[in-house]
């Protein structure tokens, strides 16, 4: 029975890794499970408690303290302050708290600062999800691309082969020479090494792209493969640089996060000038202590005779008089001495720094600095799209361009062909020439399906600068 359940589970899993996965699919799994994506998750989760831990700020700060400790020799006694020589045991108990009433906004500022870096850092969540998303398309594009060149390759050796066999029997015939059969064996062998060459391409383009999505490289995995044709693109007149720019400005993750870096940046400026400020706060407590120690107790003792005598008509008779002195030991109850220790204060104050070293005026300085300085990197990074956008836009119509091209040269390269194979048939074209214009078509067509995949890809880098995303 054990036997049987491992079983199905083998072919469930072999089953499950067997599934071809779309790009929506390779996408999903990439945002859940990209080591840069998870990064960006944590740097938010980290804001997250820096902002809650500000936000408590508006509450009142609690502290309290239990202390316990033994004195023995002369020591004070901190029930009546008294020196003493002993030992004891003594306790106390305190809780304070505090609240700042007003800091010039300090901590309403710091509070939004915080709120504001969160934004931020959610928004870096999107920012990294974008960066994957449209990794993970080029390299599912690549297996695509890598797929339809080992597809050519083989329809180019099932030519070579099929060649072959035809001019091994007109050689047979005694119509060919010998050589030309050993040329298109030659052939052969090439083309099956770019076959083989050619499917190891696939693999490798597999492995990059379960890289990207942090997938288990021991499992099986493909993906589902549609025609190159049926992907929609825009047309490129409608993704002119400009018009495209702008819409990046008010789509990208990253333009975005830097606005909001600049507004936190620009409340901690404010922050950082409340705290030079004086400030006023409130505060106040509750203290009590306890002690084992015992007290003597002091009293009179019954008449005792003290050593001397008296005579009284020469009889002499012994002197009785008092004593003083410790007479008991007694202790203070424990709950009576809570009670009678019980302290209370509270108080209001100001506090402000008169010379700390210039220290908050440093990192008030700090902080206008660092929002010139998100301010250049935000100009830089709008500067790098524009940058971007235009020769993603340079380079797509260029890549039109080739492939158009390459298109018309499969096209004169077929017929070439054509006349090629009827020259070679009835003897008026060598072998070689004949193999010369065979590999001419070869190499067209897979520079037209290099420039077609490229072409694509580059329309689609224009489409994700416009804010429509990845889609194939």
């Amino acid at each position: 029975m054990r036997q049987i359940v491992f079983f199905m589970l083998l072919l469930s899993i072999e089953g499950f890794g067997q599934e071809k996965w779309s790009l929506q699919q390779c996408v999903d799994y990439a945002m859940k499970n990209n080591v840069s994506v998870k990064q960006s998750d944590v740097q938010a989760r980290l804001s997250a408690i820096n902002a809650k831990q500000s936000k408590a700020t508006l509450f009142p700060s609690i502290t309290g303290s239990v202390n316990s400790s033994y004195q023995h020799g002369l020591t004070t006694n901190p029930t009546t302050n008294i020196l003493e020589s002993s030992s004891y045991l003594s306790g106390s108990m305190n809780l304070q708290a505090s609240y700042t009433i007003f800091n010039w906004n300090a901590r309403k500022n710091t509070i939004a600062a915080n709120n504001l870096t969160l934004k931020a850092d959610e928004i870096g969540i999107d920012k990294a999800k974008n960066d994957i998303a449209l990794t993970v398309a080029n390299a599912f594009l690549q297996v695509m691309l890598r797929r339809e060149q080992a597809r050519i390759s083989e329809v180019q050796m099932n030519q070579s082969k099929s060649q072959l066999s035809n001019t091994q029997k007109l050689v047979n015939a005694g119509s060919q020479p010998e050589l030309n059969a050993i040329q298109l064996e030659a052939q052969l062998a090439k083309d099956s090494s770019a076959v083989l060459q050619a499917n190891a391409l696939i693999e490798q383009a597999l492995t990059n792209l379960k890289a990207y999505i942090n997938y288990d490289f021991s499992l099986p995995f493909d993906i589902v493969t549609p025609s190159v044709d049926d992907i929609p693109i825009e047309n490129i007149t409608d993704l002119q640089p400009e018009a495209v720019y702008q819409l990046a400005l008010q789509s990208q993750p990253l333009q975005k996060m830097y606005k909001v870096r600049i507004e936190a940046a620009q409340k901690q400026v404010k922050a950082s000038r409340g705290y030079m400020y004086p400030g006023l706060a409130a505060f106040g407590g509750m203290s009590t202590r306890v002690i084992n120690a015992q007290r003597p107790v002091y009293g009179v003792f019954p008449d005792q005779p003290d050593g001397s005598y008296v005579k009284v008509n020469g009889t002499q008779y012994p002197v009785y008089s008092p004593s003083f002195g410790v007479v008991s030991y007694s202790g203070t109850p424990f709950l009576k001495q809570l009670n009678q220790n019980f302290g209370q204060d509270i108080g209001i104050g100001i506090n402000f720094s008169i010379f700390n070293n210039y220290t908050s005026r440093s990192q008030w300085e700090r902080a206008k600095a660092n929002v010139n300085q998100l301010q250049l990197q935000e100009e830089q990074e709008n500067l790098n799209l524009r940058t971007n956008i235009y020769n993603a836009y340079q380079d797509a119509f260029s890549s039109y361009q080739k492939y158009q091209a390459s298109q018309r040269t499969v096209a004169y390269s077929q017929k070439a062909l054509e006349i090629s194979k009827k020259r070679f048939d009835i003897g008026l074209l060598g072998t070689l020439d004949y193999i010369i214009t065979q590999n001419n078509l070869y190499l067209a067509q897979i520079d037209e399906v290099s420039n077609h995949y490229d072409f694509v890809f580059k329309m689609k880098v224009l489409e994700f600068y416009k804010g429509q995303g990845i889609k194939l």
